[in-house]
């Protein structure tokens, strides 16, 4: 009788070892994956500003600086110098695109002058404002995660 007991007794000591070692498993690799992802997160994006001006339109259109380092999740500002070089009143229209494509999907425009008309004088210069973040979801989309600029 003794030997049946101390059969249950080991197997059922292996199973407690096996599933003792497979709950520290998962909570360690589920730290360690949690750390990865917030490291993700702090990589900064890299974002280049490229601006183009109708040919009917005489402004000079321009960043202040013609790219910057982003986070996601962090809220960033970018100013634009706009002067109308004709002797006479114009008005534009800014329009954006992103590319990827798929990244536009996690720009989140906070302030922007796109799609406003703005009339500038002649010779007038102007500063316009875009603040914009970038979501953090970003890094877990398949199609955007590995994009750094």
């Amino acid at each position: 009788m003794t030997i049946g007991k101390k059969k249950f007794s080991t197997s059922f000591l292996i199973l407690f070892f096996f599933l003792i070692f497979g709950l520290l498993s998962y909570v360690v690799i589920h730290k360690f994956q949690k750390k990865k992802d917030e490291a993700i997160v702090l990589e900064p994006i890299t974002i280049n500003l490229l601006t183009s001006v109708h040919p009917n339109l005489p402004w000079n259109f321009k960043p202040l600086e013609p790219e910057i380092a982003v986070r996601p999740g962090e809220v960033a500002t970018i100013e634009y110098m706009v002067e109308n070089l004709e002797n006479n009143e114009t008005t534009g229209i800014a329009t954006f695109a992103y590319f990827p494509n798929q990244f536009g999907n996690y720009i989140r425009k906070i302030n922007c002058f796109c799609y406003d008309a703005k009339t500038l004088k002649s010779k007038q210069k102007d500063k316009y404002t875009a603040v914009f973040l970038i979501d953090p979801k970003v890094t877990k989309d398949s199609k955007t995660k590995n994009v750094k600029e």
